[in-house]
Parts: C-alpha cells; structure tokens; sequence
C-alpha cells in the first residue's frame, strides 16, 4: 500500500523547448506539463541505460520515536536490475547465503532484460501519474529558486476539498495530502518535492486503524539529460487494529554512470 502511494506520488515532467512560453504558464498548465513528461519518459525508459548504487535504511521506532530494529541495504542496479552488495540489519552484517539467493534473482531478472522484458527495477513513476490524480489537488505557483544550479517553479499543492473520491483504500491518505514541489523550469521533472498529511486518517472512524503521520520528501538530479531519484526520506506513523506502527526510511542514490551493454 505504502508503495503503491509513494509511486502515485512523485511527479515527473515534460520538456519546455520556449522558455518565454513556459514563464507565462499558470500552475495547472505547469503540472499538466509534468504529467505528460511522466508519461514520456515512461514509454523511453531511459534510466535503464545507467547504473548506480542505491543505500536504503529502513528503522522500526517504538512509542517514544526509539529505534527499535533496522534493516540496511546497499543495491547495485545495472540496466534496472539490483544486485545485492551489502546487508544489515540491527548493525550486523547479514549472511552472505543470503545475499546469494537475491543475486540468483538478479540473474534470472537480467536474462528476461536480455530478451527484451520490461525491467522491474526502473526508477520511473510515469504509470502513477494521470489527470486524475491531479485533479485531486489545488496548486498555487508560488514562485521560482534554484535548486542544485537550475531554477525551478515551486508549487504549492492542498486538496480541492474534503470530499474526494474513493475508490481504493489508498484513496484515503492520497485525499488528505499537501505539500510542495519544485518543478525544473526548462524539462519540467520533479527536482524536489516535499509531502505531508494534513489530517490524521481514519478507517471506519478509526477502528479499523488510522494513519497518524505521513511525510515524504524527495531531491533528484539529472545525469545527462536523464532524470534520477537522489535522496529521499518517508516516515509513517499509524495503527491497524490494536497494532501501532511507526516506520521511518531514508534513501541515497549515487555513482551515477552509464551501463555497459549486455552480451547474450
């Protein structure tokens, strides 16, 4: 669910070759940009032409925001497979059997790109975004900074009202999310983003459970001309049933280079 929220979430963009053109454009016609440069550069797929490595560290908190548990990972992703290169959790080094089993995923994931599959692993959001989605959400341009050298428009985002559809249950955090975006000026690709809950979520007037704190925050770079998860940090706070959960994540991506061709 967390996932599938996330991914419906990060917004990417579309290429502004009249820059006089784009200052002139109000906020809707700014997102509406971004959405189709989502979907574009979801049909290119270009991220799979590059590989990095990706850290992610996953902290269970208890009741008092304690570290209770953490799992750490380091990915190295090649062409949009990831192969496991170091393990953790609670600080100590998971067995290398184990790193064993998800490097043979890893092959059989890269025979099916060698035959032309669609690769699993391919940093690209583009599927989640649709007019729908915005259409949940008011935006206000607010104005323009810089971020890492290049300017950006930043938005503002709350939704229309408190009564938006539902449809699945993952409607019911998207409905009370708001936030901010900073949207490359030039391409129009999501260079930062930073979202929040605005109101605790309740199911079934909370008996169900409740969703107590949401937040996600994103910073992307650009390789090329090729657009790139860089840093972000997801924290969730909530209850199922009688079970409490508080969950916090944080991921670095670096080494950025291009990927060296397979041979069959």
């Amino acid at each position: 669910m967390l996932g599938v929220c996330l991914q419906r979430l990060v917004v990417c963009s579309l290429f502004a070759s009249v820059p006089l053109f784009a200052a002139e454009m109000a906020a809707e016609q700014i997102v509406e940009r971004a959405v189709a440069r989502a979907q574009s550069a979801q049909k290119l797929n270009r991220q799979t032409n590059y590989a990095y490595q990706k850290r992610t560290l996953v902290e269970e908190l208890d009741g008092k925001g304690r570290v209770k548990s953490s799992k750490e990972k380091v990915v190295g992703v090649d062409r949009g497979i990831g192969t496991v290169i170091e393990s953790k959790r609670n600080g100590k080094a998971v067995p290398a059997q184990t790193r064993q089993q998800h490097d043979a995923e890893a092959i059989a994931d890269r025979q099916h790109v060698t035959n032309g599959s669609r690769t699993r692993r391919d940093d690209n959001w583009g599927e989640y975004l649709n007019k729908e989605l915005i259409a949940r959400y008011h935006f206000e341009l607010l104005g323009k900074e810089n971020v890492a050298g290049r300017a950006a428009y930043v938005l503002k985002f709350k939704p229309k009202s408190d009564k938006l559809p539902v449809k699945q249950i993952t409607d019911r955090l998207i409905n009370r999310l708001g936030g901010k975006v900073w949207i490359d000026t030039r391409e129009f690709e999501i260079a930062k983003a930073d979202i929040d809950l605005i109101g605790e979520v309740t199911m079934w007037g909370g008996v169900l459970g409740a969703m107590k704190k949401f937040s996600f925050d994103i910073e992307r770079t650009r390789v090329d001309d090729v657009w790139f998860n860089r840093v972000s940090n997801f924290e969730m706070e909530g209850r199922k049933f009688l079970d409490s959960s508080h969950v916090r994540v944080k991921s670095e991506t670096s080494n950025f280079r291009r990927a060296v061709a397979f041979n069959n």
